[in-house]
């Protein structure tokens, strides 16, 4: 599936336009909001006007009221009517009692008699004696009764013409549910709720609201003194629901799409300096083709980068060209269209045409066209082989399909020549028995499997470890056939050594590959040795070398007159061995025995005479230096050689040997390991020989493979290093003079290098041996005793700072030793002498300081 992707300015865009816009919504909420709050603040000014509104609308009720009483007191004064017809005379005049602003009357007569309005009893129950106390002369007065109707009550004197007084008068409002009185309040100035309070007596007097609306909301309160004919300290309360208006809308639009017509135009103005001093750049990295940086800092890495990546492609394409060049195989890479891509120089020699041509088609023969069109196709496992006439070779091709950067199928053509592998093959086909015995024939089928399966090994294998592996096979069936062989007597560890050297110098196998368990007692056994015996050991040896397990191990132990031998391999599909092993044993009267986890235990009798008169711990409490360099399996070297009872002194290099072993009073012997830096070892023995003045020092080769060149006055062990080999070399070693790093300075003033890179050491290594200057190196002075105690005039050569203390008390202990420096520090004691020698040093500067501290 095609991974998806996306245009960085179109997400610019896209991010920018939301950011401009949550800006955008942001301002015009801010101003709704300020506008808002400034009409918000109006409204609140224009409340208190609506609160002296509400008020007059109240007292002007009042006042109504007052003037109905005052109608009614003059149609009681003024009127001729029969005693107990006044409500008849009064509600004979009932639009002005049913439209004014009284809700009832009540008249008290002097004679002790009353009259009450019938519609009385709609507002109260109560007895009106309780209720006729609160009334005040000319007054209006708050009453609550007891069935909590709440009641303003008004009291008149009555007179009559002649100006007598004949009772009074009670004129009486609800407030409960007054819907008239209410109606007018809220008409009056347009608001929401209005209530009145009485603050002396703590209760509401009137509460009402405007259907339908909702004051859960936003409101505005006003709360005022309420100035009224009541005689009490009212309060007044108007509310009014604020919603936003359509005006506040209106008059914030204008604002807002200036804000956003701005905002738009920074956007515009964004998106065009971001693909100016953005977008434009990135795309000149592209087709930029100056070595030069782009004058862009936040670029230039991007620029480093797209370059650092250039240069690994390139040079991944000079390895892949290098690695194409010497695999010793043709190599042909080709499209999907069978034209050629990549073709080596050994492919070229086989078709010279090939330079000339477009296709394969063109120039390979066309017996190969179906293999490759099937290979084309996606065939699997296709191979062929090719006979080059003029060049009298064949080569076997092996053809490979892959997704090249088209996201077509290519085509990897590898052709590998098996010319000799065919002629041998050949050879071996046309070999007669070594025998007329039927149990001793040559299985010819297990030794052309042998072949088939040494030709599809996944690395190349060369001819001559080929012709090497062939050579060990014909030698084992020669020392088949060879029926009476002389039988001498040697230590089997002897045996070990020789087999395996030979082995290891005609296969070409490292020789950590294998490793053989054989004690220095087992190895000391002197046994009878014919060539079936050699033969058997060289077998084991070459499965246990050609094995592709984890574990490569050859066990060698001794019970009693039976030695056993357990092999790990892998030979479950190479019949060869065991057809070897087989006959071997039979002649040698041995046991064969197949172990769960597929290794070989063989076991035999062998005629034994004792251990080897040489056999002795002899190197027991020597002193032997292990410096591992870069061989594979240091692990396995330095646990032997704990069991052989010598003390060891593990280097990993020789720069660490050279650095750290004059601490170190001698060495017994010194081994010295190499796997593929073999200038390192020679060097290494070079440079010990210069230093102690003689040749035959105790040192010791460790190779993993056979060195071509060795030094005569070394010691090399051939073949796999276990117990008993590694005890014979470090015996001849030892019995030269040991080495003494200490000592070593006795012939002239000795130098103590401290601290200095690996570099730093190197150069100042090389130009001291020039003026044949011995010297000491240490990483540092906290171990200056073990040093100083065998060098008291030595000359401290400091390629680092040291603590100044550290240095005082050196020169306390030791008066003679001289200190130089070639840094200065703070704090830097006077007993240090300087030496100005900038970075880096070279040969002149060293050459004029050693003169002068020489001097």
């Amino acid at each position: 599936m095609a991974e998806v992707t996306f245009s960085l300015r179109r997400r610019f865009r896209q991010k920018a336009f939301i950011l401009i816009c949550v800006v955008f919504v942001a301002i015009a909420l801010a101003i709704l909001y300020f506008i808002d709050r400034l009409h918000q603040s109006a409204l609140e000014t224009n409340l208190a006007l609506k609160h002296r509104m509400v008020e007059q609308t109240f007292n002007d009720y009042l006042a109504r009221a007052e003037d109905e009483m005052k109608f009614i007191g003059q149609d009681l004064s003024l009127s001729n009517y029969a005693s107990g017809r006044e409500l008849d005379l009064l509600f004979s005049h009932h639009e002005v009692l049913f439209f004014g602003g009284l809700d009832f009357f009540y008249i008290e007569w002097v004679n002790g008699e009353n009259s009450m309005d019938p519609r009385a009893r709609l507002f109260t129950k109560v007895d009106f004696d309780s209720v006729l106390e609160a009334g005040l002369m000319n007054k209006w007065a708050s009453v609550v009764t007891k069935d909590n109707s709440i009641l303003l009550i008004y009291k008149k004197r009555l007179v009559s013409a002649a100006q007598e007084n004949i009772g009074f008068l009670y004129g009486f409002i609800s407030l409960n549910d007054n819907l008239t009185l209410a109606n007018e309040l809220l008409e009056s100035a347009q608001v929401s709720a209005v209530s009145v309070y009485d603050s002396e007596h703590n209760r509401i007097l009137l509460e009402e609201h405007k259907v339908g609306v909702d004051l859960s909301g936003t409101v505005l309160h006003s709360r005022l003194p309420l100035v009224s004919p009541v005689q009490a300290d009212l309060q007044l309360d108007i509310l009014q629901k604020y919603t936003l208006s359509s005006a506040t809308l209106s008059r914030a639009l204008p604002l807002i799409l200036a804000v956003g017509c701005v905002l738009f135009c920074c956007y515009l103005l964004l998106l065009r300096l971001i693909r100016q001093l953005i977008f434009s750049p990135l795309e000149r990295i592209v087709y930029r083709r100056e070595d030069t940086l782009l004058p862009y800092a936040e670029l230039q890495p991007i620029q480093l980068q797209s370059n650092e990546y250039k240069a690994f492609i390139r040079a991944k394409e000079h390895k892949f060209t290098l690695l194409a060049e010497s695999v010793h195989s043709a190599v042909i890479f080709c499209n999907e269209v069978a034209e050629v891509e990549l073709i080596n120089v050994e492919a070229k020699s086989l078709f010279p045409d090939a330079d000339k041509s477009r296709t394969l088609f063109d120039f390979m023969p066309i017996s190969c066209h179906q293999p490759i069109q099937e290979a084309l196709k996606g065939g699997l496992g296709v191979v062929f082989d090719l006979t080059i006439n003029n060049l009298s070779q064949i080569y076997q091709w092996r053809a490979y399909s892959f997704q090249n950067e088209s996201d077509y199928r290519g085509l990897l053509l590898v052709g590998r020549n098996v010319t000799q592998e065919t002629s041998l093959t050949w050879q071996l086909a046309q070999l007669q028995p070594l025998s007329s015995v039927v149990q001793r024939k040559v299985d010819t089928d297990a030794i052309l499997n042998e072949l088939g399966y040494l030709s599809t090994l996944p690395g190349p294998l060369e001819a001559r470890h080929l012709q090497g592996w062939l050579a060990l096979l014909i030698s084992v069936l020669d020392d088949i056939d060879d029926v009476e062989s002389d039988v001498v007597y040697l230590p089997i560890g002897e045996v070990f050594s020789q087999e395996s050297a030979r082995v290891m110098a005609a296969m070409g196998v490292e020789a950590n590959r294998a490793l053989l368990d054989c004690s220095i007692e087992a190895g000391a056994k002197v046994v009878a040795v014919d060539t079936c015996f050699r033969s058997l050991i060289r077998v084991l040896l070459m499965m246990v070398m050609s094995n592709d397990m984890a574990e490569r191990r050859l066990t060698v132990r001794f019970y009693d007159s039976e030695l056993e031998m357990i092999a790990m391999n892998d030979m479950a599909f190479r019949p060869l061995f065991y057809w070897m092993i087989k006959v071997l044993l039979a002649t040698l009267g041995g046991q064969q025995k197949i172990l769960q986890n597929n290794a070989v235990q063989l076991n035999l009798l062998v005629g034994e005479e004792g251990q080897s008169a040489e056999f002795h711990s002899l190197v027991a409490d020597k002193v032997v230096a292990w410096v591992a360099n870069d061989y594979p399996n240091t692990k396995a070297i330095k646990e032997a050689l704990i069991r052989l009872g010598t003390h060891v002194e593990e280097y990993v290099s020789t720069d660490s040997f050279f650095t750290q072993s004059s601490t170190m009073q001698r060495f017994d012997a010194v081994l010295i390991g190499c796997d593929k830096d073999i200038n390192a070892q020679s060097d290494m023995t070079r440079a010990l020989q210069l230093k102690y003045n003689r040749d035959d020092l105790p040192l010791v080769w460790l190779n993993s493979t056979l060195p071509v060149e060795v030094n005569a006055h070394v010691f090399t062990l051939q073949g796999c290093s276990f117990d008993y080999s590694l005890h014979q070399v470090l015996v001849r070693a030892c019995a030269r003079e040991s080495i003494l790093p200490i000592r070593s300075s006795e012939k002239g003033r000795s130098w103590v290098m401290i601290g200095g890179s690996r570099v730093t050491k190197a150069i100042w290594y090389t130009e001291l041996e020039k003026h044949h200057v011995i010297t000491q190196w240490l990483a540092d002075l906290s171990h200056y005793q073990v040093v100083l105690s065998y060098h008291a005039e030595a000359t401290i050569v400091l390629l680092e700072p040291q603590p100044s203390r550290l240095l005082l008390a050196i020169q306390s202990a030791f008066p003679k030793v001289q200190f130089f420096s070639l840094q200065q520090w703070p704090e830097m004691p006077d007993n240090v002498s300087f030496f100005d020698m900038p970075w880096p040093y070279s040969a002149d500067q060293i050459r004029l300081f050693t003169e002068k501290v020489m001097q």
